[in-house]
C-alpha cells in the first residue's frame, strides 16, 4: 500500500476528524458556559446515547462492512441490520426510562431522572445518522461522510454561538436541543448521500444465522469495552458525584481529540482490510497496518511532546473557565494513553479474522483491570486519579492487541519505526517529481 496513492481518501478522511476536533473547541466553549454539576448531566446522557450506538454499532451496523464485498447477499445482511439496529436501541433506551427512578436513586442524583427521559428522543434521531453514515464508510466515500458530518457539526455550533451570546450560559435542556437539531439535520444530508448505496431484501435462515454469531461475538467484547470507554463516568458518579464528573469529562473531552484521529483511521482501514484479507493479500495487509501504526504513534508522539510543553495547559485555562482547573490534571495523565491508542485499531485485525473469542478475552481483562483500577481509585476518595482507570484500560488493551498482530504476522516490532524512513522516501519521491 502506498500512502500517496490514498492521499485523497485519507484527506477527506483527515478533515472529517478536524470536524470532531473543532467541534470539541466548542464543546470546550459549551462547558465553560455551564456549571459542573449540570455539564456532569449533560456528561451522562451523551454517555448513555454513546454507549448504546456503540452496542448497536457492533451488533449491527459494522455488518454492512463486514458483509459489503458479497455482492449477491449484501442486501439480505442489510435488512437483518436495519431491524436489529432498530430494536436494540429501541428495548436499551425502554429500559432506561423505565428505570430511572432507581437509576437515581442507585447514583444518589435527582437530575438522572430528567436526563433519562432525553434519552429516547436523543436515540432515535442518532439512529439514522448511524446507519446511514455505515454505507458511506463502506463504499469508503469519505467526502460524503465529510459532508453528512458537517452538516452535524456546523448546526450544533451555530446553535451553540447563538446561545452562548443570547445568553450566556448553556443548561442541560439547551444542550438536549442543540444536539436533537444538529442530529436531526445530519441524519437527513446522511440519508440523501447513501440513498442509491442501499439495498434490501429477505433475508434466509443460514444468513440469518451467520449475523446473529457474527453480531453475538462483537457485541460480547463491545460490552466491556463500552464500560471503561464511556459508562466509566458512573463509577465516577457513584464514588464523588456530577461535578467531578463534570470536571473529569471537560479533561476527556480534550482527550477526545485524540480518539477522534484513531476513529478516523479505523473508519479507513477496517473496509480496507476485510477487502485485503478477502483477497488473501498477506503482503498488503502488513503494509497497511505497519504504516498505519508506525506514523500515526509518531505523529501522537509529537503532539503529546508539544502538550507537554505547556500548549496543554494552555488550552484547559484558555477554553474553560476558572471552575475547571482541576481538569488539567486529569487531561495530563490521559494524553499519556495518546502515545499507544493507534495499537487499538488492532481490534479490527481479530473481526476480519472472525477470532472474536480472542477479541472478547481481551475486552475483558482490559475492562476487567480498568473497573478495579477505577473501584480502588473511588474507594481510596482521590478524585484526581480517576483518569488512572482510563489509563489501565488502554494500555492493557493495546499491549494484548500488539502482540496478537504479531502473532498473525501483520504487524513486526521493529515496524514501530517504519515511519521514519517511509517519510523519508515520501519526501523524496515528491520532490522527484517536482523535478
Amino acid at each position: 500500500m502506498r500512502i500517496q496513492d490514498h492521499i485523497g481518501k485519507i484527506t477527506w478522511t483527515m478533515m472529517d476528524k478536524g470536524l470532531f476536533m473543532v467541534y470539541g473547541l466548542v464543546r470546550l466553549y459549551q462547558v465553560s458556559l455551564m456549571d459542573p454539576s449540570e455539564f456532569g448531566l449533560f456528561a451522562l446522557l451523551d454517555a448513555i446515547i454513546i454507549a448504546i450506538s456503540t452496542l448497536t454499532d457492533s451488533f449491527a451496523l459494522n455488518g454492512i462492512v463486514k458483509y459489503g464485498s458479497r455482492i449477491t447477499e449484501r442486501a439480505k445482511f442489510n435488512a437483518l441490520i436495519a431491524i436489529s439496529h432498530i430494536g436494540i436501541s429501541s428495548i436499551l433506551c425502554g429500559i432506561i426510562y423505565l428505570s430511572r427512578v432507581q437509576l437515581a436513586e442507585l447514583f444518589s442524583e435527582q437530575g438522572i431522572i430528567t436526563m433519562a427521559e432525553y434519552v429516547p428522543i436523543m436515540m432515535i434521531l442518532t439512529l439514522p445518522r448511524l446507519f446511514f453514515i455505515k454505507f458511506l464508510l463502506r463504499e469508503t466515500k469519505m467526502r460524503e461522510v465529510f459532508i453528512a458530518n458537517g452538516t452535524w457539526f456546523f448546526t450544533m455550533i451555530g446553535l451553540t454561538v447563538y446561545y452562548g451570546s443570547n445568553f450566556g450560559s448553556l443548561s442541560l435542556e439547551n444542550m438536549v436541543v442543540i444536539s436533537c437539531i444538529g442530529t436531526a439535520l445530519g441524519s437527513l444530508i446522511g440519508g440523501l448521500l447513501a440513498f442509491s448505496h442501499m439495498e434490501f431484501s429477505k433475508p434466509d435462515s443460514v444468513i440469518f444465522k451467520e449475523f446473529i454469531t457474527f453480531g453475538a461475538y462483537q457485541v460480547a467484547w463491545n460490552i466491556p469495552a463500552t464500560i471503561m470507554r464511556h459508562l466509566d463516568l458512573y463509577i465516577i458518579q457513584f464514588f464523588f458525584g456530577t461535578t467531578i464528573v463534570g470536571i473529569f469529562q471537560s479533561a476527556k473531552t480534550l482527550y477526545r481529540f485524540f480518539e477522534a484521529l484513531i476513529d478516523g483511521i479505523s473508519g479507513l482501514y477496517y473496509p480496507a482490510l476485510v477487502r485485503m484479507h478477502a483477497r488473501g493479500d498477506r503482503t498488503a495487509e502488513h503494509g497497511m497496518t505497519s504504516k498505519i501504526i508506525s506514523f500515526t504513534m509518531f505523529g501522537m508522539t509529537l503532539i503529546v511532546i508539544a502538550l507537554s510543553l505547556g500548549i496543554g495547559e494552555w488550552l484547559v485555562t484558555t477554553f474553560l473557565s476558572n471552575k475547571y482547573l482541576m481538569a488539567y490534571q486529569h487531561f495530563s495523565l490521559l494524553m499519556l494513553c495518546a502515545v499507544i491508542l493507534p495499537m487499538m485499531i488492532t481490534a479490527i485485525i481479530y473481526i476480519t479474522r472472525d477470532h472474536m473469542k480472542a477479541l472478547l478475552a481481551n475486552a475483558i481483562i482490559s475492562s476487567l483491570i480498568g473497573i478495579v483500577v477505577s473501584i480502588a481509585i473511588g474507594l481510596s476518595g482521590h478524585s484526581e486519579l480517576v483518569a488512572l482507570g482510563t489509563m489501565s484500560y488502554t494500555f492493557t488493551f493495546s499491549m494484548i492487541g500488539i502482540i496478537y498482530a504479531i502473532k498473525q504476522e501483520i504487524f513486526a516490532p521493529k515496524d514501530f519505526f517504519r515511519a521514519i524512513p517511509d517519510s523519508l522516501n515520501f519526501v523524496h519521491s515528491l520532490m522527484h517529481k517536482r523535478s
